[in-house]
């Protein structure tokens, strides 16, 4: 609402109206004023009561002027089109945002390291810093319009600038030199230590005056980049010294570091802005020709800064200064610079400092996927197969990753690619598919805890199937972010190994067998089945890389890859995954030549011999003998699904609600004691063909089905236009098939996610008219972008894994 009533009051003040503007802004304060008081009267003043009564205030606020935009006082000027226009407002709003935060969130910060009382002299001295962007703030809503007219150019915003640093000045001096004797006076002797707070936070203001005028140049110009770069360097320097400072020096350290990150955003700046003062002194244009005839009217310098800015815009820093904040490695390697430091601050200071750690890792990871191009893709990658090691089990939830997906997508509009929108009918497949399950659960599924219904985790679990098509279009970015997806993979591999070898050597007295069933039940450890599938998708995409990767040293690092998630499979101990890995391997080979296949076949054959134990434990279960109790339990659960299924056909039990129905259709008949089963945590029916008819019947089996169809469509597709990514496709929907039929694997959003990239890589160009025919194929004009095709789902609704 704020983004709203300052944009919608910038363009009055754009149109000469501003005793418009300024009687629209006192609406909040006069609505919020009138609300306290009548709420204070009735006796029902309560902190939401005081918000709500500044909302409303907002709302009228925001009638008022989107009353006064029908009234028109110029003629309509080029059309802008919204994509554009919300691009340029989120990347000019993002900034304001950052500063008010670097003062308002503070707080929390200050509570978590500092306490209560530091907390006291902060919100003191908040006001008193607030105030003083009152004058920066409305002198750049003044200047936005008068340069976009032309009527300001860079030297006219530098004297600006000076004459607001200047009155800053002044203002900052009354108020330090009034703070010694209004604060005690005002609210009491106790508070006393905020004035050391304000003087602490002035000098910052001061110079951020200067500097917020000159960043409203640099933004009527379009020329956002400097701006956006000062602001983030300058958010991290202020976390970066509130960690340090503020467990040492309480307030008074927060508000040096509120006043060092001001100080660094304008320095920034007016570096930023020096080349438009210069880019501003042109000679005057001459009154009239030779001729008698009137010159030709000047450029208006605004545009001519914006144009040459945009064309020279890496001229703004010096060389050595844009190598670091122009490129993305630096810039990510200086966020991670500052997430290790503040690291080490939370080894070094306790808990409190691990809670602050924590949320500056988050910040800084989510300014890297706002401001980076594709950034966010590839923490996206990454977050995949980390979500399925110890650690990231829980640091990674369903809603944390929903939540990425977001922040992907918001990258996009930010950074102007905008939002890969999918083909007509694979949207309204997945959406009408996605919308049934979730309809049928809510009206057929019980309310979990905490009042939370199972439809909201059944959405959490369908983000991937709605959201990454939006932000994963095939090209090089998304080739890139399966590179990442499958190091990420590699890695997990070595851990697995490393951790079941270890409890293989130290169970060394045990059977094989039960050593197998130990390394999948140790506490803390990951889904073994999960592991399995990510490391069999992983394994598609990178063996068929592997055959089509130049250069030898590329192929080999790829073919080491490539053995290191086999053996990772391996260790995994799912026996899911080791079908799903010999289904993968016999389509693999049955398209390639029956030396190669031979090949193929005697080194796993010479590998075997070599695996534990444990493992060959693992693999005869399969081939052969008495099922052992946990597959005579899943068969059951299967002819139970299978009977649910019949007796609700249509629409099915309603999705989580498997558990509440079992009992009723659960019939034993394997070697195992019944009264050990706990029915409330069996979901779901160990296949998720049969949890998606008997949760949600013929309707929901028939949308997942179509998903699937249009998933082998692309890959299919993409196979006969000759690209590899589509053989990757089709070899990792096999394997998600195969590990479906013992387990929901892909009712777990990041194993879903990992599956909808790998597909969504494949380019289904079409194929083109045979040699003989007469006629080309058209050339696709460069400015033309590929859209993206529907999304797809290899065999999967979802619910979100326990």
């Amino acid at each position: 609402m704020t983004l709203l009533t300052t944009l919608l009051g910038t363009a009055e003040i754009g149109r000469g109206r501003v005793r418009t503007y300024n009687l629209a802004s006192t609406v909040p304060a006069a609505c919020h004023l009138v609300g306290v008081c009548g709420l204070f009267a009735a006796g029902s003043l309560t902190p939401t009561s005081c918000f709500l009564s500044a909302l409303t205030g907002q709302l009228l606020c925001a009638g008022v002027l989107l009353i006064a935009t029908t009234t028109r006082v110029h003629d309509d000027g080029e059309r802008v089109s919204p994509r554009t226009f919300g691009s340029f407002a989120l990347r000019a709003y993002l900034p304001n945002l950052i500063h008010y935060g670097m003062l308002r969130l503070d707080v929390p910060v200050i509570q978590l390291l500092a306490g209560a009382t530091a907390v006291a002299m902060y919100a003191v001295a908040l006001p008193v810093a607030e105030a003083m962007f009152l004058l920066p703030t409305a002198v750049a809503l003044v200047m936005f319009p008068a340069v976009t007219s032309g009527a300001v150019d860079a030297r006219a915003a530098a004297r600006i600038a000076r004459t607001v640093f200047a009155a800053a000045a002044v203002s900052a001096a009354m108020v330090a030199a009034a703070a010694p004797i209004l604060i005690p006076a005002v609210y009491g002797r106790p508070y006393s230590g905020a004035v050391q707070v304000i003087w602490a936070m002035l000098p910052g203001l001061v110079l951020f005056s200067m500097g917020r005028s000159l960043q409203a140049y640099l933004a009527a110009t379009d020329l956002l980049r400097p701006v956006i770069v000062a602001t983030v360097i300058a958010g991290m320097v202020n976390v970066a010294l509130l960690a340090v400072l503020t467990p040492r020096c309480a307030a008074v350290g927060a508000g040096v570091a509120d006043s060092a990150g001001y100080l660094v955003f304008a320095v920034l700046i007016g570096r930023g802005v020096r080349w438009g003062v210069r880019a501003g002194q042109h000679p005057p244009a001459r009154p009239a020709t030779e001729s008698g005839q009137p010159a030709p009217a000047r450029r208006p310098v605004g545009r001519l800064v914006a144009k040459w800015g945009g064309d020279r815009r890496q001229t703004v820093y010096p060389r050595y200064v844009r190598s670091m904040m122009f490129r993305r490695t630096p810039l990510v390697a200086a966020g991670l610079v500052i997430a290790a430091g503040v690291g080490y601050l939370a080894m070094a200071y306790g808990p409190a400092v691990s809670l602050v750690s924590a949320a500056v890792g988050l910040a800084v990871v989510v300014v890297a996927c706002l401001l980076i191009p594709d950034a966010g893709l590839y923490v996206f990658a990454a977050a995949i197969p980390l979500s399925q090691s110890d650690i990231g089990t829980s640091l990674i939830s369903p809603r944390r990753l929903a939540a990425l997906m977001l922040v992907c997508l918001l990258g996009r509009v930010v950074s102007g690619a905008g939002i890969a929108w999918p083909k007509l009918i694979g949207a309204l497949i997945t959406v009408g598919t996605v919308a049934y399950m979730a309809a049928a659960s809510a009206v057929v599924g019980d309310t979990r805890l905490q009042g939370t219904g199972n439809w909201q985790y059944l959405l959490l679990t369908c983000a991937p199937l709605l959201l990454v098509p939006l932000i994963a279009p095939p090209g090089p970015a998304l080739d890139r972010a399966l590179t990442v997806f499958c190091c990420g993979s590699v890695i997990l591999a070595v851990i697995e190994i490393a951790q079941a070898g270890s409890i293989f050597a130290m169970k060394a007295d045990l059977t094989p067998a039960d050593t197998a069933v130990l390394a999948i039940t140790q506490e803390g450890t990951a889904n073994h089945n999960a592991v399995g599938a990510l490391l069999v998708m992983a394994t598609a995409v990178l063996i068929r890389r592997c055959s089509a990767a130049r250069g030898r040293l590329t192929r080999l690092a790829t073919a080491a890859a490539v053995v290191v998630l086999a053996l990772g499979v391996a260790y995994s101990l799912s026996r899911a995954a080791y079908l799903a890995g010999i289904a993968m391997i016999a389509l693999y080979a049955a398209r390639r030549s029956l030396r190669g296949a031979l090949a193929l076949g005697a080194g796993a054959a010479c590998m075997l011999p070599l695996l534990p134990a444990a493992i060959a434990a693992r693999f005869d279960s399969i081939l052969g003998g008495a099922p052992d109790a946990n597959s005579a339990v899943r068969l059951d659960l299967w002819s139970s699904a299978l009977r649910m299924f019949e007796a609700h056909p249509a629409f099915g039990v309603g999705y989580l609600n498997f558990a509440a129905q079992l009992p009723a259709y659960y019939q034993a008949t394997g070697d195992y004691e019944v009264m050990f089963l706990q029915f409330p945590l069996l979901e779901f029916a160990h296949n998720t063909y049969l949890t998606v008819l008997s949760q949600t019947g013929l309707v929901g089996a028939l949308g997942v089905g179509a998903l699937a169809l249009l998933g082998g469509r692309r890959a299919w597709r993409a196979i006969r236009s000759g690209d590899p990514a589509g053989e990757a496709a089709l070899l990792a929907m096999v394997g998600a098939g195969v590990c479906s039929l013992f387990g929901e694997v892909l009712l777990v959003p990041p194993l879903l996610a990992a599956l909808m990239l790998i597909i969504l890589a494949a380019k289904p160009v079409p194929v083109g008219p045979s040699r003989g025919s007469e006629s080309a194929p058209a050339p696709v004009p460069e400015s033309a972008p590929l859209r993206a095709s529907a999304p797809v789902l290899a065999s999967e609704p979802a619910p979100v894994a326990s």
